[in-house]
């Protein structure tokens, strides 16, 4: 309820003619919308916005009413918020300064990711070549295992301890690859924004990169791998890759263990041979099930593991062993 404007023009007359109020007058408003002159402002009204009136009755000062606990934190989060999009800001222009210097060109940044992915290939090439020594090592001892068995003897500690070790290095060998997978995903996915980047700066049409078109590839799409989450949810899965293995392996079974089937090494040009192991990917922590295929080391078996059969078996590891069997 507001004051009659001409009671309020007495009002203030009077509080101007007096000589107590010939100092600072105060100015505010009630909750109930009624207009408050005084030379004193009560303390139960202080927070309220209020103006200061010199002896004329002239608006010479204003104070805004006081923020609300609630209104001090909505301010203190915006300036927050601001400080948070500055420090992008300055990291993106950071950033950018450092790819136009490291860059010339998109042919530039395609050669250096292609150079990176080369020698993780190299890495993943070489560790090959490794597991192929170790799954020959293993099988001549298992046949010496069995050998020593069937005479009656007892198999010494240091050999199931050497077959142990070389059963950890065959699953390390393993987890090396997936963990180069790893790499060459965050390789791509890094160089493709760098070089989405590049284009902004540089105002450049899109180009044609198939490399760049295939960066949203992840470890996850990789066919011959299975991401049971964890050690619970992988025993189904477990058991029938084991059937889907058994159904294409063409080499005898040399070791079926707890977390690794091994099947013998290919020896014709038709062979091919596959090996199943459970592992814990270190990165993201999950049990995988991986399958490696391996075929005769010559161009006819290299022929035959690029082969539309060998796919056919990598596509349908994934159903074979994702989903139960009715």
């Amino acid at each position: 309820m507001r004051m009659n404007p001409i009671l309020t023009a007495l009002l203030l007359s009077t509080l101007l003619l007096s000589p107590v109020q010939a100092g600072k007058l105060y100015k505010w408003v009630d909750d109930e919308g009624r207009v408050h002159y005084s030379d004193r402002l009560p303390p139960t009204d202080a927070p309220r916005a209020h103006s200061h009136l010199d002896e004329r009755g002239i608006t010479i000062d204003s104070v805004d009413a006081a923020k609300t606990a609630e209104e001090i934190q909505q301010e203190a989060e915006m300036e927050r918020l601001r400080r948070e999009r500055q420090q992008l800001i300055d990291k993106q222009s950071a950033e950018d300064r450092v790819l136009l210097r490291t860059f010339r060109s998109e042919d530039d940044i395609i050669m250096t990711r292609n150079g990176q992915l080369q020698a993780v290939d190299t890495n993943i090439m070489v560790t090959r070549g490794n597991i192929k020594r170790l799954k020959l090592k293993l099988e001549e001892m298992q046949h010496q295992a069995a050998t020593i068995e069937l005479s009656g003897r007892r198999i010494s500690m240091a050999f199931k301890g050497e077959m142990k070790n070389k059963n950890q290095a065959l699953k390390d060998a393993y987890q090396s690859i997936i963990s180069r997978e790893h790499d060459k995903d965050r390789i791509r996915k890094s160089f493709a924004q760098d070089q989405k980047r590049f284009r902004e700066l540089k105002q450049l049409e899109e180009g044609k990169d198939p490399m760049l078109e295939a960066s949203e590839t992840s470890i996850k799409a990789l066919k011959n791998i299975y991401d049971c989450r964890d050690d619970r949810d992988c025993e189904g899965p477990w058991k029938r890759a084991k059937i889907h293995m058994k159904q294409h392996n063409t080499t005898p079974i040399k070791m079926d263990a707890e977390n690794i089937l091994l099947s013998g090494a290919p020896r014709n040009e038709e062979d091919i041979s596959i090996t199943l192991s459970r592992i814990q990917d270190s990165k993201s922590g999950h049990t995988l099930v991986f399958l490696d295929l391996q075929c005769k080391d010559s161009p006819q078996g290299e022929i035959l593991c690029k082969s539309e059969k060998v796919e056919r078996i990598k596509q349908g590891f994934q159903t074979a062993v994702g989903q139960p069997a009715d």
